[in-house]
């Protein structure tokens, strides 16, 4: 178990890895974000939970595949016993189901280790602020797997069913005006309902609102066709 000095007002971060020629790159670009600091590594499950107790990090990067270690459940057990720890999961493998299984786990960003150099500061930065953060070349992916997920059984109740509709087709990422066709409703009735959704998931925009319809089993459509997600400049949320 590794660590640094002691980091002040610094960002901490827990760096989860078991390749240390791996482990050691990410250290140096962490190493280059202004107020972010490794505040412990570490190179499989135990030590992990270790560290987490121990430095009590503001995230954990997490690689996903450390040997015969499963980085998803390691995240899972991870945020199951630190409820709210942000875990920003890393991969050199971004094709699917990568991106879906890290959220599916608890995580709150996926990032692919090749763009880490451009955009590991942005993405450490989301995470620690509460927000989800996803590489950009991944969230098609991510979204198209959304839309084809059958519910998996858990429920959320304060979604009213009409709501729950107005969140497979979010998902889907119409935007309010095909939405309100979709339903035979108005623009502004859809607007509302979408802000409803928004306020009961606890988020702040589309995506988010997507990622945890994916968590939490929401989205029921299997067949519906992929649409990139937009949100016209003049729908608000």
């Amino acid at each position: 178990m590794a660590s640094t000095e002691s980091r002040g007002h610094e960002v901490a971060i827990l760096l989860v890895d078991d390749d240390p020629l791996s482990r050691g790159a990410l250290r140096r670009l962490i190493g280059l974000v202004e107020g972010v600091v490794v505040a412990g590594e570490a190179a499989g499950p135990e030590e992990a939970r270790e560290g987490v107790r121990r430095f009590h990090p503001d995230a954990v990067l997490m690689d996903v595949h450390m040997g015969h270690v499963n980085g998803f459940q390691v995240t899972r057990d991870l945020v199951r016993e630190h409820p709210g720890l942000r875990v920003l999961v890393v991969s050199v493998l971004p094709e699917n189901p990568y991106a879906v299984e890290a959220f599916r786990a608890g995580a709150s960003g996926f990032l692919r280790k090749e763009d880490a150099p451009r955009r590991l500061a942005e993405a450490i930065r989301t995470v620690v602020q509460g927000e989800t953060y996803l590489s950009p070349a991944v969230a098609p992916e991510l979204v198209r797997e959304l839309v084809r997920s059958r519910a998996s059984g858990l429920d959320f109740p304060s979604l009213t069913p009409r709501e729950q509709e107005i969140l497979e087709l979010l998902a889907q990422g119409l935007s309010n005006k095909e939405i309100a066709a979709v339903l035979h409703s108005t623009v502004r009735t859809v607007k509302a309902h979408v802000s409803h959704v928004l306020e009961k998931l606890n988020v702040d925009d589309r995506t988010q609102a997507a990622v945890l319809a994916l968590r939490l089993g929401l989205v029921r459509s299997q067949d519906a066709p992929y649409r990139e997600p937009r949100s016209a400049p003049n729908e608000g949320r």
